[in-house]
């Protein structure tokens, strides 16, 4: 072998030795996931055979997935790790992240009151402002039990699952709000008022689906590109293919699925996207916890300084002697496993979901669940699997 091969030769195996792990590198990770398939084992086996996908990363790189029980329970098909779920609220946070990114480039300012964007048409719009709308404390009544729009949810009898909702129908039961500004209270219908101010601010629907798809795009990696396969707001046919069916515990204890009770034709239309950006999105583990690690670990979607703000309990959550005591912008601390976290959990029929990042370590754990009960099932997984990691 000449001297040239030789060299080059020398500089393959270096560079491989560099990228390959060694057996002593191995053995912790092989025991990272033993450690967490036993604990998803464990956690999950309390809601039966429900649907789990849950995924843990570190500054982008995945150390450790799972997934566990039935996609569709009849006839049964297997959750996989391109399942699809609804997150619920915790869209919240993964569309907080968007506004936030448009207040620094100066389309969008957190004090200004939104009637410079969308003028008199939304109550409260001349007092309202958007910081009120991420931090939960505008004010507004919730629209889900006023009488003009409650009839329009399950298990009203004029429930549609097939009819397409639209902003104009809901704003019928988006009321004056009382007190903007003074007090923390989770507030759904802030979110939607929010996600009116950003379709008109980028173009209607469609602007707001490609603006915040392009966005997401940040958030992925070489390894994993963010694609609408691990986030979306679209209900399309291409989605409906690869979504779970969500069910809910009855009284009697039998499972109610969202998906053929009230005659859905497809992805059931308040299941997620516009006009619900209360929870507006859904996706997989995967994509959920892709945003959450470039947030709060990787840095790639939000400059060091927003994230201090988002992240810092707003004085009205602080305050709140009944509730949520560190509710910053569209996120929450908690703590879990011995550690603190950031983020955001969500329920709606049939699915909840958890997902929270150790900022100090850089550690993200993202959980969905296609099933809705008492006991939060992703919440109490995820909480499961932070004792671990």
């Amino acid at each position: 072998m000449s001297g040239r091969f030789r060299h080059c030769a020398l500089i393959l195996a270096l560079a491989m030795a560099s990228v390959l792990p060694t057996p002593a590198a191995a053995a912790p990770e092989r025991d990272f996931a033993k450690k967490m398939n036993e604990a998803l084992t464990q956690a999950a086996a309390a809601f039966g055979d429900a649907g789990v996908q849950a995924v843990a990363l570190r500054n982008g790189r995945v150390l450790w997935s799972g997934t566990r029980g039935a996609a569709i329970n009849e006839p049964r098909q297997p959750v996989t790790e391109g399942t699809m779920f609804a997150y619920a609220s915790l869209s919240k946070l993964m569309l907080t992240t968007f506004v936030l990114h448009q207040v620094e480039q100066g389309a969008l300012a957190l004090d200004k009151p939104i009637s410079a964007y969308v003028g008199d048409e939304v109550a409260g719009s001349r007092v309202v402002n958007l910081r009120m709308l991420l931090t939960h404390t505008s004010g507004y009544p919730d629209l889900y039990s006023d009488p003009a729009t409650a009839p329009l949810f399950p298990p009203s009898a004029k429930y549609d699952p097939n009819r397409p909702y639209t902003f104009e129908q809901l704003k019928a039961g988006i009321r004056e709000p009382v007190e903007p500004g003074a007090r923390f209270a989770y507030s759904n219908t802030g979110y939607i008022v929010l996600g009116h101010v950003l379709t008109r601010t980028t173009g209607g629907d469609h602007g707001l689906r490609r603006a915040y798809q392009h966005f997401l795009q940040r958030a992925g990696t070489r390894q994993t590109p963010m694609t609408e396969h691990l986030v979306t707001m679209d209900r399309s046919p291409q989605a409906l293919h690869r979504f779970a069916h969500g069910y809910s515990r009855q009284e009697d204890g039998s499972l109610q699925d969202f998906f053929t009770a009230y005659g859905a034709k497809g992805i059931p239309t308040d299941l997620y996207g516009l006009p619900f950006t209360d929870g507006a999105l859904a996706g997989t583990a995967l994509g959920a916890g892709l945003v959450l690690d470039a947030v709060f670990a990787r840095g790639n979607l939000l400059r060091p300084d927003t994230v201090r703000r988002m992240t810092t309990p707003s004085p009205q959550s602080a305050a709140n002697p009944d509730g949520d005591r560190t509710y910053g912008m569209g996120t929450s601390r908690t703590k879990s496993g011995g550690r603190t976290w950031q983020g955001h959990g969500g329920s709606y029929i049939g699915f909840t979901s958890m997902a929270g990042t150790d900022m100090a370590r850089g550690v993200t754990i993202a959980v969905v669940v296609n099933r809705f009960q008492s006991q939060h099932p992703a919440e109490t997984i995820w909480r499961k699997l932070t004792e671990v990691a």
